[in-house]
């Protein structure tokens, strides 16, 4: 069950710090994206196979939160969706713009913060995340999960991926989530319906570099979340 501070609400200060914003600027401006290594060229499976059994249908419109260069909005794209991939970064829009080609006109990319979003409320029927939410510090999760909720239709499905406690090696994200730390910000604004543990695939760390999908290689979950068309109901 939730804790009282699910419901504090959003941090005072909106937005990722300057800081953060330049350091996600310099990550791309001084590092080729092929090289980083957390790109894949091809799609997060987990989105594929939500795809496939009907979680997200065509034409949408999908959001890909943190989308880096793209490989998950060109594939919704090619495969009849009009997909909309934010990143702080502006390299990593810069990266995906530049990876467009015929098939893929419904694609749509802009440098737009997850923390303080400006895209119109209630635009979009669906939405994910790969990489973004667990790189957050605790105290910037409930405006995470409020911008969200808010450019999410109601009955919206959330497919959102992270790193768990379970992942003990160095490598990945800085804050590794149980399910009840995921839970206690977003279930006051959307349902959890599906949670699957993802283990750990590899055993070196050097092994991690060679990957196509490195994100994928480290313990966490997947899970999937509807918004709310109401409040979440009160404890018994």
């Amino acid at each position: 069950m939730p804790s009282a501070k699910a419901h504090r609400g959003p941090s005072r200060s909106p937005g990722l710090s300057k800081a953060a914003r330049a350091r996600w600027a310099a990550t791309y401006a001084n590092t080729s994206f092929e090289e980083l290594p957390w790109f894949s060229p091809d799609p997060f499976p987990a989105l594929v196979r939500a795809v496939e059994d009907g979680w997200f249908k065509p034409p949408g419109p999908v959001l890909d939160v943190g989308c880096g260069a793209g490989s998950n909005v060109l594939w919704l794209a090619r495969h009849g969706f009009r997909a909309t991939g934010i990143d702080v970064a502006p390299g990593a829009i810069a990266a995906a713009e530049s990876r467009r080609t015929s098939a893929t006109r419904g694609a749509e990319f802009q440098v737009n913060d997850a923390l303080a979003l400006t895209l119109p409320a209630g635009r979009f029927r669906g939405a994910l995340d790969a990489g973004c939410f667990h790189s957050l510090p605790a105290r910037k999760r409930p405006q995470y999960a409020a911008n969200l909720a808010r450019v999410l239709r109601p009955e919206a499905t959330y497919l959102l991926s992270w790193v768990g406690r379970e992942e003990t090696r160095a490598w990945g994200p800085p804050h590794r989530l149980s399910v009840n730390d995921v839970a206690e910000v977003f279930e006051p604004l959307f349902l959890m319906e599906q949670v699957e543990y993802r283990p750990s695939r590899v055993s070196q760390p050097r092994t991690i570099s060679r990957s196509g999908r490195p994100l994928t290689t480290l313990a966490g979950y997947t899970a999937r979340l509807v918004r709310r068309r109401g409040p979440q109901p009160p404890p018994r």
